[in-house]
């Protein structure tokens, strides 16, 4: 009995009495993650943002011991995703994705960003100086460039503030449009695209802004603003609620860290590069009560919102309808009403051609009076900046890898689910109907999403791009591939069948000397078409082509696209002249 009450003292004891200090600081050690991750999204250049943020991770890690990497992705969305799946743990948000990220998963802001000694910074509506334009309600049937959804300064607060003065933007505006930038929102409106552009501002004492800065030196008109917001808290550094508190030593040690480097000449000369930033002050959520409520009434009246033009969306549908309808072998076969039914078909898609271009407010005559914005604009791409010549090459190799990748990853099950597809090598009409499907619910799925989706599992970098390429790949290929498949001569491969060969020496011998050239085409054909639509690598964080493509165009660094495009185009002529070659080699 003595034995076992010992036992069972010595098992307590062992159990739950306090740790020696060194068991105590081993314990916490390996709760320590083994790197900081930082996420990154800018507003303007994103390979400056990169630099820069590479240099504050370093500085970073010297201050708190411990590896730490920065990621730049040019979609706030992918970052929040990232963040949400713990893939990020210290976030750099702007105001409305900062709003986005509190919504899914209760981020916590712990610091605000300094820029030009103020931790916020403005919203403004501009107009050109010639404009009748003076006040917000004398937008009543006017045009508006708004920067994009997500967008604070360019598109949340504006909103809220012409809904407060009753000007509901639906009912206000004649014509919205997405710019994607503030240098095309301004570029719309000083060319007189647009009436009037939202866009970040300087302090109204200042009296500058996106305006002045995009147009520095371009001849007159000038933009005036007609209205500004109130001051906007400034971009925030977030952290998920899950990591503060299994971390929160860390997150202070963090947080102090990036504090001090604004109180220090080299940390300063770093956070200056790093977006222009001074440095950073402690905050709390509710400094961004104001973004918070015009975030929430915006997403309300989304919602709540009908068909903008139901004319438009009726007149069409009929027309459609009506010449589908017509074109279907619904009525008897006798040759004058087949005539008559054909011309009204042919009437009633001219009819809802003719409607498209009325709605897409096509004209001629905009393009020609345009011309010279448009040869001004080619003017700004030249001369080439031939300075980033050694980044673009860089950037054009990595994108040719990754989608290399993207695409061999994709050949294999294409081919398989091609030869499932077919009719004349799957006679099962279930399966082929199944897998006809499959694939057009994978192509259906835009890269982007893909992306956002494998970002929450992987998070940030060049796996998540080069995944969404391939998946959306297979289905593209597949298609291809299938369709391809069905036009070859059924001769051959008929005549095999006769003398006894087997299916896999009728596909060898009979199918595929048919297929290769095609086979060679189609794959070089996609290869091409995902390094052009590389851009998702970027959005993600992977780098690439696109990435600096779309960081020069929100830079307004026209002669820096320049040398993008000309790499671009370089790469597709070289792909091309192979893909010829390699087609009269398996001829």
């Amino acid at each position: 009995m003595r034995t076992a009450f010992a036992l069972a003292l010595a098992l307590f004891v062992a159990l739950f009495a306090p740790r020696p200090a060194d068991a105590q600081q081993r314990t916490q050690l390996e709760a320590i993650p083994d790197e900081i991750v930082l996420g990154f999204h800018p507003a303007e250049n994103a390979q400056a943002l990169q630099q820069s943020a590479d240099a504050l991770a370093r500085a970073l890690s010297a201050r708190i011991q411990l590896p730490v990497r920065a990621f730049v992705t040019l979609d706030s969305t992918a970052l929040v995703e990232a963040m949400r799946s713990g893939q990020v743990h210290f976030g750099w948000l702007t105001p409305a994705p900062l709003i986005l990220a509190e919504q899914f998963f209760d981020c916590r802001v712990v610091l605000t960003q300094v820029r030009r000694g103020s931790p916020s910074y403005f919203s403004a509506l501009v107009v050109r100086d010639d404009s009748p334009i003076r006040t917000p309600e004398d937008l009543r049937g006017r045009s508006i460039a708004w920067i994009e959804p997500n967008s604070t300064s360019g598109f949340v607060i504006p909103r809220y503030l012409l809904a407060a003065r009753g000007l509901e933007p639906e009912r206000t505006f004649r014509q919205q449009v997405f710019a994607g930038g503030h240098d095309s929102a301004v570029l719309a409106v000083y060319n007189g695209q647009v009436d009037v552009a939202a866009v970040w501002a300087e302090p109204p004492s200042d009296g500058g802004g996106a305006w002045t800065r995009f147009l520095r030196n371009r001849p007159p008109p000038r933009l005036r603003p007609i209205l500004y917001s109130p001051p906007i808290p400034s971009d925030a550094v977030g952290v998920h609620p899950n990591f503060l508190r299994a971390h929160g030593a860390l997150v202070r040690s963090v947080k102090n860290a990036l504090v001090s480097m604004g109180q220090s000449e080299e940390g300063r000369a770093i956070l200056r590069r790093l977006n222009s930033t001074d440095g950073f002050i402690e905050a709390t959520s509710d400094q961004y009560a104001l973004v918070r409520r015009a975030y929430a009434q915006n997403r309300a009246a989304q919602r709540s919102r009908g068909f903008e033009r139901p004319w438009d969306v009726a007149v069409f549908s009929i027309l459609c309808a009506l010449a589908a309808a017509l074109a279907l072998p619904l009525w008897s076969r006798n040759k004058r009403r087949a005539r008559a039914r054909a011309i009204l078909a042919w009437t009633a898609l001219s009819a809802a051609a003719l409607w498209s271009a009325i709605g897409a407010q096509l004209s001629l005559a905009k393009l020609f009076a345009g011309r010279a914005n448009m040869f001004a604009f080619v003017r700004g791409m030249l001369p080439p900046d031939r300075a980033v010549v050694p980044s673009v090459i860089e950037s054009a190799i990595v994108t040719a890898q990754l989608a290399l990748i993207g695409t061999l990853l994709a050949v294999p099950l294409a081919v398989v689910l091609a030869f499932l597809a077919a009719e004349n090598t799957m006679p099962s009409r279930p399966v082929r109907t199944i897998v006809r499907f499959a694939l057009n619910l994978d192509r259906s799925v835009d890269t982007l999403i893909l992306a956002l989706v494998l970002v929450s599992a992987v998070g940030l970098g060049p796996l998540p791009g080069v995944l969404a390429l391939a998946i959306h790949s297979v289905g593209a290929l597949a298609k291809q591939f299938y369709e391809t498949l069905e036009t070859l001569d059924p001769g051959p491969p008929e005549a095999m069948r006769a003398v006894g060969m087997t299916p896999t020496q009728v596909l060898r011998w009979g199918v595929w000397p048919q297929f290769a050239a095609h086979f060679v085409s189609i794959v070089l054909f996609r290869f091409e078409l995902n390094v052009r639509v590389s851009t998702v690598l970027g959005l993600v964080g992977a780098g690439g082509i696109g990435f600096l493509l779309m960081s020069y165009m929100r830079g307004a660094e026209y002669a820096k696209v320049t040398v993008v495009v000309a790499a671009i185009v370089a790469m597709v002529m070289a792909l091309d002249a192979i893909s010829s070659r390699l087609r009269r080699d398996v001829k």
